[in-house]
């Protein structure tokens, strides 16, 4: 007669013997994307105007992240406090960065917003603000010369490369990172034709000094996202290298490092997909002109993407680990399991007394939302389960 300390055993066996894999897409360790999703202001869509490109930060050190957005037509830089918490951000209506007392204002035209980074750029242990410009693709820095959680900016000054201003042609995305890992932050920085540029920092940490320009190759030939790129750089894959993921004019991808951090080699660019009503996984497309941020947004420990969009909204991707999270004997002759899983995605499930002997047992399965659930019969005492999305 089967006791309740048999049944506990069977189902940690079960438990302990899952594998899950993905048929298409993603690999394993790469986060899926959950279909996106509006950024809302007052209980309606967040929107700038036009041309939205979003940075986000705590800009006031209350614990909570803030979001900064670059705009047109105002070719102003918007702050949106949150009002909400750091695992659910809210927002109001939002108020123009200034410099010196008065808004900064970087005039454009077409898709020429101001692109905002914020990071303590001299090494004074206070934020400060970079801002790329449109139409001359310079860099701005401006420095806060009051504390890390009331920052009150002077006015900006172009930063220089041997002693003339450092430009990178038109729509400067500016990043800073230290990429090849000697201690020293250097900028990256996005093009009006999809480029990444590398200037290495050869100053000091509190005042940086770049002296030539030179673009991150990917793949053996410049690693172009398409025209006017925006950048991040981060372990998108968690194999504990860094990779570089852009966004421009049609697409947002990542570029897989196969180097070192000191020495990052990188594949070519590869398309971000997210699910869509009536299309399934596919390639991420908001319409032209896309920037992107890469950041937890909802405080969950899996990375989430951003897109601020040609005509002014802001796109939420939430960020998800594609794995089975829970089994369950329900009675003596049902097991259920259910897996993290997204909107407008179908499923397929194996099963074995081995890993390496599994079978279809279903197919075609409906999401249910951020998780799935599904039960079965097992024909034996042991059960190896595999979840994979449908071709």
């Amino acid at each position: 007669m089967e006791t309740e300390a048999d049944k506990l055993a069977f189902c940690l066996l079960i438990q302990f013997c899952i594998t899950l894999v993905s048929a298409s897409g993603p690999a394993m360790e790469e986060p899926m994307l959950r279909p996106g999703e509006q950024i809302t202001a007052y209980a309606q869509s967040l929107n700038v105007g036009a041309q939205a490109i979003p940075c986000v930060c705590d800009w006031n050190s209350d614990g909570r992240k803030d979001l900064i957005i670059g705009y047109r037509y105002d070719d102003k830089v918007a702050l949106f406090v949150n009002q909400g918490t750091d695992a659910n951000p809210a927002f109001g209506t939002f108020e123009n960065l200034q410099a010196a007392g008065a808004d900064i204002v970087h005039p454009g035209a077409g898709c020429g917003a101001p692109a905002p980074w914020v990071c303590d750029y001299d090494a004074d242990i206070k934020k400060d603000l970079l801002v790329g410009t449109g139409t001359e693709g310079y860099v701005y820095f401006y420095r806060n010369t009051n504390t890390d959680d009331n920052p009150v900016l002077v006015a900006g000054v172009r930063l220089t490369m041997g002693g003339s201003t450092l430009s990178v042609g038109a729509r400067a995305t500016p990043y800073v990172h230290d990429w090849d890992e000697d201690g020293l932050n250097d900028l990256l920085c996005g093009d009006v034709n999809g480029n990444v540029h590398l200037f290495r920092n050869v100053g000091t940490a509190g005042s940086p000094s770049y002296a030539s320009d030179a673009l991150i190759q990917a793949n053996g030939v410049p690693a172009g996202f398409g025209l006017r790129s925006a950048i991040r750089v981060l372990d998108w894959d968690g194999d504990g290298l860094k990779d570089l993921l852009g966004s421009a004019s049609d697409n947002a991808s990542w570029c897989k490092n196969v180097g070192t951090n000191a020495a990052p080699d990188l594949n070519a660019p590869a398309r971000l997909q997210a699910p869509e009503e009536g299309i399934g996984l596919t390639n991420i497309d908001t319409g032209y002109r896309m920037r992107l941020e890469v950041v937890d947004w909802n405080d969950d420990n899996v990375t989430d993407l951003i897109i601020g969009t040609h005509d002014g909204y802001v796109v939420f991707y939430e960020g998800y680990d594609f794995a089975i999270t829970a089994v369950e004997i329900q009675n003596e002759s049902e097991t259920a399991i259910q897996w993290n899983s997204a909107l407008y995605l179908t499923y397929n499930v194996w099963c074995g007394e081995t890993p390496a002997n599994l079978s279809p047992v279903a197919a075609g399965l409906t999401s249910g939302g951020k998780t799935t659930s599904w039960s079965e019969t097992p024909a034996g005492n042991t059960r190896f389960y595999r979840v994979q999305l449908a071709e």
